[in-house]
């Protein structure tokens, strides 16, 4: 059975909600439980929120975690109202998209 393709601003509202459903962190684990597999985990994580700052990675005694930056929070509090997400993409492209 074929899963319906997730939205990029669904795939990173799931990342930033994994995030803080595990007190502010998440192991590489949690994450990949989400994107599927390591080459995802690359794509989305490493060269996407850690390279724009939108989250860090922390290490603690042998484990690395991944925590949201004051950026990841503004995004997270912007993917999260959905309206907002829809004016953004209506405004993208060289005019004003319709619904």
């Amino acid at each position: 059975m074929a899963f319906p393709r997730r939205k990029p601003s669904i795939i990173a509202l799931e990342l930033l909600n994994c995030i803080n459903q595990n007190n502010g962190k998440a192991s590489k684990w949690d994450l990949i439980k989400i994107l599927g597999n390591e080459s995802q985990f690359r794509h989305w994580i490493e060269e996407f929120l850690i390279k724009e700052k939108f989250i860090a990675e922390k290490q603690e005694s042998n484990h690395v975690f991944y925590v949201k930056t004051s950026k990841g929070e503004l995004l997270h509090k912007l993917l999260s109202n959905g309206d907002v997400v829809r004016a953004f993409l209506r405004l993208s492209g060289r005019r004003l998209r319709r619904d």
